[in-house]
């Protein structure tokens, strides 16, 4: 069915609905672009999350595979020093680990192509038989493909490029020798982050100040606050990473300390070792620290949030019970409104309406408008804070705007507002006009069959001339029985309201919409076009809450998607839609984690490949298995500990300030999850042990006189 043909049959089943009819037809076209929308809304989320950690997992396998080319180039030292003593060019001997790199990333990159690929058709297939199954094809398309490939070779020839100017640029004689160059110092590189850190943090502070209004520039007013947010966050994720190398020691010695105690012998050890390569471990720990603080500051951000309602939900929720409907495509019906006010036991109630067809003329961004009444603003749901009387507002028949509203768009007290809505209509004189054509067609019809007829008559074809006057008699009889509503015409209608701002909400319930009464609701559309999303209910005195709830119940058990609940129910629904964010997060986390222990491995399979020698002169001289890996598991350890505490307390910050800088906009609670966050210490030291088990294996798996033979 076309569009025209879908858009037909919704106008002729809107005329044969009467006012009294809670429903309106739509096109499925229509309803299917607003649930994409919806569903675009509810998940936009998402993407850009996962494109975060697509970024935190390329950062973290450019180090990886740094290292796994500097073992690669270590290993292979002395015969590009050969190259080098017969002639081969620096840029020859540069050229040929690019080349290995540029192999390497197309292989990775085409096994990414079709693992993710595989991942997608895994996802469809699950989400096939529950239900739910994908209308696009999960395939790749050939651009993705593409800027997959594209990425994964860039990302691995940066990561090879250090490893190849150090084979390119070492002396054929120092190669031949297999001499390690001494660790630059880390000093300068320590002071420029501490830099990049403060700087970061006066962005912060800065961010802090507009939104609670502490200093009000004019010229910021276009750009808004969260380029602060997001520059300071910028700033101070790439100081830690910067200034980490310099703290290295001093965290090496604290977190090893209780090892140290247990252990004597391999904690002192590890402690040192830990020290030797302290970009290395810096950025290895980064892996970890960039994954752990986003989701710790997410964490303070969501447990603030859930804080907040609950906080909101206590103090100034007055209603005894708030019914929703379980589908957000299908609101409440007007019916279930009103069987809710007849019910034994409901004192006051109130609606929250949408106005979809409704919005704000000559608007700067989307505004969504409302139908509440005073009942809601005073008794079920009262203002605290607000700029005049938000009732005195609605019952003069003004408009109550919420904050954020007004403060995007530059709207004060006084000023008039223009409110449009597009309704689709009856066109009374196209119906008309449509139901004419079609009777005159009819009356055409029937003379041309009478003077068949006629004409038979004469000829004498009697039988004939029966035949067609029937004919006539069926064409009118038929005319008599059609439907008259297939002629109705609809158009479609702009009406246009001013009306005055009475009230300014600054409460966070009320702070993202437009506020009309219902009489001013009536004049722009109709009251079946009105969407009722929540409904509050206050017991009378004496009613008992428990027999009210059943009452309720009962009342709306017919309209089966509404949900009756209380004040703890509301706040844990609440909190399930928050807690539904923070699992997708946990799940992106995970992935984030196991790139992070193929980091740590590399690094210490690294660091036991530069210390086979050594290694072994301490098994020559009686160290044990169990010594030499227990010196390798806490070194890990305190490797994976050390990022996964810078991410803890850059993370923490970061929920801090965003809490702080949006307390005006509802966050008032600041809630810091030190259970979740102690849960990622101990999980840290896990991934520490894991991340170990391999590079030890590998230690003791030469014996001992080739490992002190080794160099």
């Amino acid at each position: 069915m076309t569009q025209d043909e879908q858009q037909q049959l919704a106008d002729r089943v809107n005329a044969a609905l009467t006012k009294d009819d809670d429903a309106h037809a739509i096109t499925g076209d229509s309803l299917r672009d607003e649930e994409t929308k919806s569903t675009q809304d509810a998940l936009g989320f998402i993407q850009p999350l996962i494109l975060i950690f697509a970024a935190i997992a390329l950062f973290v396998g450019a180090f990886i595979i740094a290292n796994t080319f500097t073992m690669i180039v270590r290993d292979s030292m002395r015969g590009y020093a050969l190259l080098r003593s017969v002639g081969a060019s620096p840029a020859q001997v540069f050229g040929t680990v690019i080349i290995q790199a540029v192999i390497l990333g197309l292989v990775g990159s085409v096994l990414g192509v079709l693992l993710g690929w595989g991942l997608l058709e895994l996802i469809a297939w699950a989400l096939s038989n529950n239900g739910m199954p994908l209308s696009g094809s999960p395939a790749p398309s050939a651009t993705d493909v593409a800027i997959g490939m594209i990425v994964g070779i860039v990302v691995t020839i940066i990561g090879a490029t250090l490893p190849a100017r150090t084979a390119a640029t070492a002396p054929p004689i120092q190669a031949m020798n297999e001499t390690v160059n001494p660790e630059k110092p880390v000093a300068k590189r320590g002071w420029l982050g501490f830099i990049m850190v403060i700087v970061g943090s006066v962005f912060w502070v800065l961010c802090w100040m507009l939104n609670a209004q502490k200093v009000q520039w004019s010229w910021l007013d276009t750009l808004g606050t969260g380029w602060t947010l997001g520059l300071g966050a910028a700033f101070v994720v790439i100081g830690v990473i910067v200034v980490s190398p310099a703290f290295v020691t001093a965290a090496a010695k604290v977190l090893g300390w209780i090892p140290t105690l247990i252990f004597p012998v391999t904690g002192k050890l590890a402690t040192r070792n830990i020290g030797r390569a302290k970009r290395r471990t810096a950025n290895t720990a980064a892996a970890l620290f960039v994954g752990v603080a986003i989701v710790s500051c997410l964490g303070v951000v969501a447990s603030s949030m859930k804080g907040s309602v609950s906080d909101m939900i206590d103090n100034n929720l007055h209603a005894d019970y708030v019914l929703t409907s379980a589908s957000m495509a299908q609101p409440i019906s007007q019916k279930a409104a009103d069987a809710v006010e007849k019910t034994e036991g409901v004192g006051a109630t109130s609606t929250i309406r949408l106005l979809p067809t409704v919005s704000a003329k000559d608007a700067k961004k989307t505004t969504f408008t409302a139908v509440i009444n005073t009942d809601l603003v005073t008794k079920l749901y009262p203002i605290d804070k607000q700029e005049g009387d938000t009732a005195k507002a609605l019952s003069n028949g003004e408009a109550a705007i919420g904050k954020n509203v007004a403060d995007d768009e530059g709207w004060k007290i006084g000023d008039t507002i223009e409110l449009t809505s597009k309704n689709t209509e009856v066109d009374e004189e196209a119906t008309a006009e449509a139901i004419k054509a079609y009777q005159n067609k009819v009356e055409t019809q029937a003379m041309t069959l009478q003077e068949e007829a006629q004409k038979l008559a004469l000829s004498g074809d009697a039988a004939g001339a029966q035949q067609k006057a029937q004919e006539a008699q069926d064409v009118v009889k038929q005319a008599q029985n059609v439907d008259q509503k297939q002629f109705v015409k609809t158009k479609e209608v702009t009406k246009t309201e001013k009306v005055k701002i009475g009230a300014i909400i600054d409460e966070s319930v009320y702070m993202d919409n437009i506020f009309v009464s219902e009489d001013t609701a009536k004049k722009l559309c109709d009251t079946n076009m009105m969407l009722i999303t929540q409904m509050y209910v206050q017991a009378k005195s004496g009613t008992n809450l428990e027999t009210l709830r059943t009452n309720l119940q009962k009342a709306v058990k017919p309209y089966y998607t509404i949900t009756v609940m209380d004040r703890d129910s509301f706040k844990s629904t609440m909190s399930t839609m928050i807690n539904t964010m923070l699992s997708i997060i946990y799940a992106l986390l995970a992935l984030s984690i196991i790139i992070a222990i193929f980091g740590i491995v590399n690094t210490l399979a690294l660091n036991v490949s530069e210390r086979t020698k050594e290694i072994g002169l301490l098994r020559a001289i009686g160290t044990s298995n169990g010594q030499i890996r227990g010196m390798i598991a806490i070194e890990s350890v305190i490797l994976s500990v050390f990022g996964t505490l810078l991410g803890i307390i850059t993370g923490v910050a970061a929920g801090v300030v965003i809490r702080e800088a949006y307390k005006a906009q509802g966050l008032n609670t600041l809630s810091i999850p030190w259970g979740q966050l102690v849960l990622f210490l101990l999980l840290s030291i896990v991934i520490g042990l894991i991340a170990s088990i391999s590079p030890a294996s590998r230690a003791l798996k030469q014996p001992v006189l080739d490992a002190v033979a080794s160099e």
